[in-house]
């Protein structure tokens, strides 16, 4: 039996205020919906028996029309082709108050189809193989049944767990607050799994010889830079994996830039050398840190957002030296210019200057020039 396992395709996902020129939708919107479409022509490609989802089809519990009927299509089209397909829920669609029903509800609807979204393990028998569901639950003690109804049905010969969640803890956590932690399942059931099939980190890892992560299949953080979006392919008789990389943006996050000590001037030259390497259509983002507060304000944020055209947007992160602490490695987050302006009048020491009336021309004069004015 040959399996794909994808996750992770967080449809609705938007950011950024970006257009498709093409579908009028948010850019980012569109490049999850592609990234969606370019497994769905993946399935076809590779016709598996099975297709597996392990969790977070959408971002939100209470999906757009339009991500749902992305979606649906894509469903569709594997159902009518006659691929079984098996979805379980994840923490980002679960709702957390049940009374207001899933949207698993209506996909559970489709033929071929078995969907696994009620805080509950749930088991399918499909071609001669136990797919176990343990989807995600909103209470531990939800969590704790679980496990122990999946203990009482590992019974066939061959079997497969679909699970999402951090494996083994922290180390496989994306930092939410609602996320759910896994225990080596095998540990408990007494029962070695033909694969285990993961979602929720979004990365592509063995956790265990036969347990994995697919992957996401677009990147919903700046913290996912250098990391890669794709599916999986599994081989149950001969147990072999492989990985398969899918096109998506390129997200770009380089090494902070240094700038203690360094004049204005120098800073742009630093710039100029990360603006360029191959940035075009990147959601980017650059850092400058221990910058000095007089460079800082004589920076032009226009003149560095062209630099950086090429990109699909930049992201700028300044951290100051700090005022108190002395050391070069003391930083601050700078702020807003009119404030850092301020606090610039107010750090200066001589007595002649009249620094209320200075602070609120320089106010003034910073919110006639900008450009959003």
């Amino acid at each position: 039996m040959k399996l794909l396992h994808f996750s992770d395709t967080h449809l609705g996902f938007s950011e950024y205020n970006k257009i498709d020129p093409e579908s009028g939708l948010n850019q980012r919107e569109q490049d999850f919906y592609n990234a969606w479409q370019q497994v769905i022509d993946a399935i076809f490609a590779h016709k598996p028996d099975i297709v597996l989802h392990a969790g977070d089809l959408f971002h939100t519990p209470r999906p757009s029309n339009r991500a749902i009927r992305v979606a649906l299509e894509g469903i569709q089209k594997i159902s009518d082709a006659g691929i079984p397909m098996v979805l379980i829920s994840g923490n980002h669609e679960t709702p957390r108050i049940r009374t207001t029903g899933s949207i698993f509800e209506s996909i559970d609807l489709f033929s071929n189809v078995h969907a696994a979204y009620k805080s509950r393990y749930e088991k399918f028998s499909i071609q001669g193989v136990d797919f176990h569901c343990l989807p995600h639950c909103s209470l531990t003690e939800e969590m704790d049944d679980a496990f122990a109804e999946l203990a009482k049905n590992v019974t066939a010969e061959r079997n497969v767990l679909i699970s999402h969640g951090a494996w083994g803890g922290k180390e496989y956590g994306m930092g939410e607050f609602n996320e759910q932690r896994l225990p080596d399942v095998e540990a408990l059931t007494v029962k070695k799994f033909d694969y285990i099939a993961l979602g929720h980190y979004h990365r592509y890892v063995a956790v265990k010889e036969n347990a994995c992560y697919s992957s996401s299949t677009e990147r919903t953080s700046l913290n996912e830079h250098n990391s890669t979006c794709g599916y999986l392919t599994i081989d149950l008789e001969t147990g072999e994996r492989q990985y398969h990389e899918i096109n998506v943006r390129p997200m770009l996050k380089p090494p902070a830039v240094d700038c203690g000590g360094l004049a204005t001037g120098e800073i742009y030259k630093r710039l100029q050398t990360l603006a360029a390497g191959k940035i075009n259509d990147a959601v980017m983002q650059i850092q400058l840190v221990n910058i000095e507060q007089d460079a800082f304000l004589k920076l032009d944020m226009r003149a560095i957002d062209e630099l950086f055209s090429a990109a699909f947007v930049l992201e700028k992160q300044f951290m100051r030296k700090s005022e108190a602490g002395g050391g070069a490695n003391a930083s601050a987050k700078i702020e807003s210019l009119p404030l850092e302006f301020e606090r610039y009048i107010q750090a200066l020491k001589s007595a002649e200057l009249q620094k209320d009336r200075l602070q609120q021309m320089g106010t003034r004069y910073l919110a006639d020039s900008s450009p959003l004015a």
